[in-house]
């Protein structure tokens, strides 16, 4: 199933918002983004087409971050 990056699923047992709880990367430009449902605990994984440019981890990227001299 693929969604779209800023869409949180709602629960399909409560019908309450689920909340983001991991990213894990997938097969090449796809990630699977795991959401849970804090009123029952159902979780769901949702795979997103992604652009490795504009995905979350860019501000890494681009952040203050380097490497130890």
């Amino acid at each position: 199933m693929t969604a779209l990056t800023n869409e949180r699923p709602m629960c399909p047992v409560c019908k309450h918002r689920m909340g983001l709880a991991r990213i894990s990367p997938a097969q090449k430009g796809i990630e699977e983004r795991t959401f849970e449902c804090s009123t029952c605990e159902r979780t769901e994984t949702v795979a997103f087409a992604v652009d490795p440019m504009n995905t979350d981890a860019v501000g890494w990227l681009a952040g203050e971050l380097k490497p130890p001299q």
